[in-house]
């Protein structure tokens, strides 16, 4: 009874959040996330199709791993549907392997990394008296923090060698870095695609809910929407993420608007992700498959590895085709 009241509260609270904007805005903002998933998914499958050529990547297979690990992140803690997604994609492909598809994983992210780190030195840089950034630690305790650095170095180095055949494993998902102009005409222009659809979604939301629009309010929420996803402790990172909206814009809006507006995104976001997810992900390996998926992330969400979700895929795919 009490996850049937959770449930029943959360979708009341989105159908409040759906009544508080207009109908062809809410459309618009949803139509702008649903090409940034899409879009998302191409990289992907470009991605996985060049580090595995024989493995026949489709991109429906890809789409639904991918769209199923956005729908399990949306209600579960501690990127549980990342895992979950890259298991999927271990099961589906021919021939790949935990460290590749991992190693596909970092390539599909980099940009978004780079872009992200790029944000927020811009942002720092032009407002640096915002961030209230304390360095006395450091400039009183020099002699530790380069110690600190000296040990951090040792230990990548132990652990890049204890660990060289999985790297040497992971090399085969960033196979398309081999050919630069490949990656760059079929994934960076996809993923920056997909990045402007993203600065489409925030900017809709912050004007439906009257949160000034500016290049920089918005870039400043994708900043701190990454962080608490990133970070998160809580499914979607709900909560921190409406805390950090709220000191991040407390020079544009009221922290109550902030906080109804970055609430209401979230909301309503999460609950477009998990019924599209989870339609893919039953279009892709099925109702049985998808139903033990959910059943299995819920009981385990922050102990299981990818190699786990492969073998569950599997079994259930298995269990689909008798």
């Amino acid at each position: 009874m009490d996850i049937v009241g959770t449930i029943a509260g959360w979708l009341g609270d989105v159908f409040d959040q759906i009544r508080s904007i207009s109908v062809p805005i809410l459309l618009f903002a949803l139509a702008l996330h649903t090409c940034e998933t899409l879009l998302n998914a191409v990289a992907w499958r470009r991605i996985l199709g060049s580090a595995y050529p024989r493995g026949d990547v489709q991109f429906g297979p890809v789409l639904g791993a991918y769209g199923g690990g956005i729908a399990l992140n949306a209600v579960l803690p501690a990127q549980a549907g990342t895992v979950a997604m890259l298991g999927l994609f271990r099961a589906q492909i021919y021939g790949s392997t935990v460290p590749g598809v991992i190693g596909a994983g970092v390539v599909q992210n980099a940009f978004f990394a780079v872009v992200g780190l790029l944000v927020c030195l811009v942002l720092v840089v032009t407002r640096p008296a915002s961030f209230d950034i304390k360095s006395t630690w450091l400039t009183n305790h020099p002699l530790l923090a380069v110690g600190a650095a000296v040990v951090a170095a040792i230990a990548a180095r132990i652990l890049v060698r204890r660990h060289r055949h999985a790297l040497a494993a992971a090399k085969e998902g960033a196979a398309i870095l081999t050919n630069p102009r490949r990656y760059a005409s079929q994934v960076l222009t996809v993923e920056a695609a997909s990045y402007l659809m993203r600065m489409a979604v925030t900017a809709t939301f912050m004007f439906a809910y009257d949160v000034p629009v500016s290049v920089r309010a918005v870039l400043l929420i994708i900043a701190v929407n990454s962080i608490s996803s990133t970070f998160a402790a809580t499914p979607g990172g709900v909560g921190t993420q409406q805390a950090l909206a709220a000191a991040a814009l407390r020079n544009y809006a009221p922290a109550s608007v902030v906080t109804a507006y970055s609430l209401g995104q979230q909301l309503i976001i999460a609950a477009w992700d998990v019924a599209l997810g989870f339609v893919l992900l039953w279009f892709t390996i099925g109702w049985i498959a998808t139903r033990d998926l959910i059943r299995d992330r819920n009981r385990a969400p922050a102990t299981q590895t990818p190699a786990e979700v492969e073998h569950q895929a599997q079994d259930s795919a298995t269990q689909t085709d008798d």
